[in-house]
């Protein structure tokens, strides 16, 4: 344990100076990740708080600084967050699972502000580090947030209430700081014909930014392993063990229930089957 603890001081110590304040960002910089408002949210966040306190802070970016799918964050940072208060910090190098680990743990939550997500990895991985998280709601990453119904239940989505985007259900986890998107489109491409895409204001993303930075970092811990309580519980079962448990039980299922194919199969070229929305667009 204290060869443990010493290795996290020395990775802490090299990646830089002591903040009171860390905001984590690690995903890759593409386009429906939305890193020009998650830079923007920041400032918006900075401005608000007086000089000295702002110095304090950091936004942490674990991703490439420039790439073709998404844009030159150097140049972003120049424009609309050029100045000694904002401290942003790229970490440019690929970390092995334990220094991810410490970084996550140098750091204070996690943001992802993604338009459409399937799930959100990061976010999962901030959890198990016992961070709490900000996130667009949206995709799988409204999943990790533990939105639930008057009864407690987990939220759970069917044909008739899809997606939780607009609002519907403001009850969560404690360890989520949820981003309501103030727009909605649809977008696709060849393999996913239509998606939501759920974009929130950057001003949003600011108030829980500030909400999360409001508290004392006993207060930030705290919702952090509830969150990771909760993550690692039967309920959610976000571990190796839960997961292959679950694969192990879809396999049983699968080969109880299984039926060999026919050795051959007409199929009516002319027969065009029609294509129909399996889920409500209004809700």
């Amino acid at each position: 344990m204290k060869k443990k603890y010493r290795d996290y001081r020395e990775f802490k110590n090299k990646e830089g100076k002591e903040y009171d304040f860390a905001l984590l960002f690690n995903s890759r910089n593409i386009r429906r990740k939305q890193l020009p408002d998650t830079i923007l949210a920041y400032r918006y966040f900075i401005d608000r708080l007086p000089i000295e306190k702002a110095k304090k802070c950091c936004l942490v970016l674990h991703t490439d600084r420039v790439f073709e799918h998404g844009t030159d964050l150097n140049a972003v940072i120049e424009l609309i967050a050029n100045g000694e208060q904002y401290n942003i910090v790229f970490t440019d190098n690929i970390f092995a699972p334990p220094q991810m680990n410490m970084l996550y743990n140098s750091t204070d939550a996690q943001i992802l502000l993604t338009s459409n997500e399937g799930w959100g990895l990061s976010l999962t991985e901030a959890m198990l580090a016992g961070n709490p998280i900000i996130a667009n709601t949206t995709g799988g990453m409204q999943d990790q947030m533990r939105f639930e119904f008057e009864g407690g239940d987990w939220i759970d989505f069917d044909a008739d209430f899809p997606s939780n985007h607009r609002g519907t259900i403001k009850k969560h986890g404690e360890w989520a700081f949820p981003v309501y998107p103030s727009s909605r489109t649809m977008v696709g491409s060849p393999p996913t014909p239509y998606i939501w895409d759920d974009t929130c204001r950057p001003e949003d993303a600011s108030e829980q930014i500030m909400a999360v930075y409001s508290l004392t970092p006993e207060e930030r811990k705290a919702k952090g392993l509830k969150g990771r309580e909760w993550a690692i519980n039967e309920e959610a079962g976000f571990t190796a063990e839960h997961q292959g448990a679950r694969v192990i039980e879809a396999f049983d299922t699968l080969f109880s229930t299984w039926k060999p194919r026919e050795k051959y199969e007409l199929i009516n070229a002319n027969e065009v089957k029609d294509r129909k929305i399996n889920h409500k667009l209004l809700y």
